[in-house]
């Protein structure tokens, strides 16, 4: 009686059961995540500027299909704001999403030479031309793509 008492004392102590080894998961998970959410943010302010400025004009580009109106993005160095044609001339729209938005600090577009750059969409979602817009930061840079076909992308540093 005394053997069998025994090896049922073993057998419990055997291993670890498996909500035990889901508690120990959880709890190095939970470390994981603190580790890296204090490490200083992957996403800048010109990643942060780029992603959204592409989020936007990608939905204006979506807007000016469902209205069947031209609409435009116009970039200057120090931010954008969104522009629709109305009765023959182009008009600023400040409805939510598209105010108008001064880039980060320290973020600048560079819109060459010729001043603010104006990128419209015809009411087919088509771009009026191809359009690259750099974005810098210090040294960092960052693209934003506009295809023929109206497709907005993020891109790389800038050669």
């Amino acid at each position: 009686m005394i053997r069998q008492n025994n090896l049922m004392i073993r057998q419990n102590v055997a291993g670890f059961t498996l909500v035990e080894l889901m508690v120990v998961l959880l709890i190095i998970g939970l470390m994981a995540s603190i580790v890296v959410f204090s490490f200083p943010g992957g996403s800048s302010a010109l990643e942060e500027d780029a992603q959204r400025f592409a989020a936007r004009t990608a939905a204006l580009r979506d807007n000016a299909i469902l209205q069947s109106r031209p609409m435009a993005v116009q970039v200057t160095p120090s931010g954008y704001s969104f522009m629709e044609r109305r009765k023959g001339s182009w008009s600023v729209i400040e409805d939510k999403p598209f105010v108008s938005t001064d880039w980060s600090g320290g973020v600048s577009a560079a819109t060459g030479e010729s001043g603010p750059m104006m990128i419209s969409f015809e009411s087919t979602g088509l771009p009026s031309e191809q359009a690259e817009l750099v974005l810098q930061y210090d040294d960092q840079s960052r693209r934003v793509l506009i295809a023929p076909m109206g497709d907005v992308t993020l891109a790389g540093a800038a050669p």
